[in-house]
């Protein structure tokens, strides 16, 4: 079966966003909370076999205990398990969020999470109160359905749903598709460049709508071609929060205020060894791709080509207990760079801000905020050590904990790095991650790393790369 992995879209949605706060910070309280009624024979050892002796290898569970004690009475009911969870989280410029959460847990036949079910209130003193609702099916190791969709009293508000299955036709075939729409008031626009200052920071409203689909064969078990279309709708509008400037205040003339209409046809390799699409220990990702992009706004030509380069191994040693994770990434675009409006109709426009290329956050440079330095070219190596620390037994569920040390390097430029590769004014963040896996589904993780701008923390779900 292929191991082949792709990744439709990054995830900036709100709702997204919201419930990947709340989720590690609920999860941890729960685990520090049922460590404590945990028997010695429910915390193992990293090494230890995670299945049940007496069940072959391969061999699915079709029954379990009947009987649950303690928390594991509580919460069970069936085959679903219930955690009703307190949930907050604190962002720069976007102060707090506090609510609660509740993840519904259902498992297969063979006892792994393929389910999550995750209705969320919180409340937020920029957007008000939003009601949100996140569904997260696995229904194999090849394939996953994700629906999300939330409303805030100000603004705020999503609809999201994305569907892959990367061994479709008995292994053969790779299809994918995402539909979404939704309003961000907290996007960041700081200018273009490595150089680009904090106090440049702006805020306004991201209102997009996305339609993708794609299509594609594994050649191999390890070797794929995918072609994808994209119809992206961008408007920027007024942000939410009322400490910064506006982005249409300050940069009236960039590239892109006006909002877009982009049609994009991205063709990519895929070469790809890992044991596991979500929960790698061990193999190489590859990633090869060229798209062909125009914005449809306005009449004049507006054209441009983005390529990328994006490749990690995981390294595993120490018996296991521990992987290396080296990742590396270059992404840049070819096209008109002009990077404010055209000053006479003879002039072509410039390529659109948001659809260049984009460094920080917590899978780039995790000491800074979403899309902190942005110019034509991005370059970026993470090294991190996976390490894990303990594996627990929380109702029913083998969950991993992990520590993850890294150091994030990159930066951005206008150059190509094919013409000028500078090597000043790289960006250096070391850090440290916290890992909650619940294998082979779900992974919660916090990163926090020190940079130019100070301390940043970030809270997800999925491995950063």
């Amino acid at each position: 079966m292929t191991a082949i992995h792709l990744t439709l879209f990054p995830r900036t949605s709100p709702t997204f966003i919201l419930f990947r706060r709340s989720l590690l910070f609920g999860l941890l309280i729960f685990a520090g909370t049922t460590l404590l009624y945990a028997q010695p024979s429910e915390i193992r050892e990293p090494d230890e076999r995670r299945i049940d002796p007496e069940v072959e290898k391969g061999e699915p569970t079709t029954s379990k205990p009947a009987e649950k004690k303690g928390l594991q009475a509580f919460f069970h009911r069936g085959d679903y398990t219930f955690l009703p969870l307190p949930a907050f989280s604190y962002a720069r410029n976007e102060r707090y969020y506090i609510g609660a959460f509740m993840p519904i847990l259902k498992e297969d036949q063979k006892g792994e999470l393929s389910t999550v079910i995750a209705p969320q209130y919180e409340f937020n003193p920029l957007v008000g109160q939003t009601g949100a609702i996140n569904i997260f099916r696995y229904p194999s190791d090849t394939a996953q359905y994700e629906l999300t969709g939330s409303l805030s009293e100000r603004i705020a508000r999503n609809i999201d749903f994305r569907y892959k299955d990367v061994g479709a036709g008995g292994g053969r075939y790779i299809l994918g598709m995402q539909a979404s729409w939704f309003k961000n008031p907290f996007e960041r626009f700081f200018g273009f460049g490595n150089r680009a200052q904090e106090l440049r920071e702006t805020n306004y409203t991201s209102r997009e709508g996305l339609v993708k689909l794609m299509v594609g064969i594994n050649l191999n078990p390890d070797l794929a071609v995918t072609l994808t279309e994209r119809y992206r709708d961008v408007r920027v509008e007024q942000g939410v929060i009322d400490s910064l400037p506006q982005t249409k205040d300050v940069f009236s003339q960039v590239a892109g205020i006006e909002g877009a209409q982009i049609l994009g046809h991205r063709l990519a390799m895929v070469y790809d060894t890992r044991d596991h699409q979500r929960t790698p220990t061990k193999g190489t990702y590859v990633t090869v791709s060229g798209e062909f992009n125009q914005n449809l706004l306005h009449a004049e030509e507006n054209q441009w080509v983005r390529y990328t380069l994006d490749g990690r191994t995981l390294l595993p040693h120490g018996n296991g207990r521990f992987v290396f994770v080296p990742h590396i990434l270059l992404d840049g675009v070819l096209g008109n760079q002009l990077q404010t409006l055209p000053r006479g109709t003879s002039q072509s426009r410039g390529i659109p801000f948001y659809e260049r290329p984009m460094l920080g956050g917590e899978h780039t440079l995790r000491a800074f905020g979403q899309n902190r330095f942005i110019s034509n070219t991005a370059m970026l190596v993470n090294l991190e050590e996976r390490i894990q620390v303990k594996e627990v037994r929380i109702l029913d569920y083998a969950i991993d904990l992990q520590v993850a040390p890294f150091l994030d390097v990159g930066r951005v430029q206008q150059q190509s790095p094919f013409d000028k590769f500078n090597l000043k004014n790289w960006q250096v963040n070391p850090g440290i991650g916290l890992r909650i896996i619940a294998k082979p589904h779900i992974v919660g993780r916090a990163d926090f790393a020190v940079g130019r701008d100070g301390f940043n923390a970030f809270v997800g779900v999925d491995y950063p790369f």
